[in-house]
């Protein structure tokens, strides 16, 4: 049997430690704001319905 190396390019490497990085962040601001923050689809206030003067 030859002997089989798992090396990964550094190239692909830095790929994966990129997005790692990118995962890592957006995890730690979803719990530093995520949680203090209005679904997406709730309805908007009333506050956002008066026109500002």
């Amino acid at each position: 049997m030859a002997d089989e190396t798992l090396q990964l390019p550094v190239s692909r490497l830095a790929r994966w430690i990129a997005i790692a990085g990118v995962i890592v962040f957006a995890v730690a601001l979803y719990f530093r704001d995520g949680r203090r923050l209005p679904p997406l689809t709730s309805p908007a206030g009333p506050a956002a319905a008066q026109p500002a003067p």
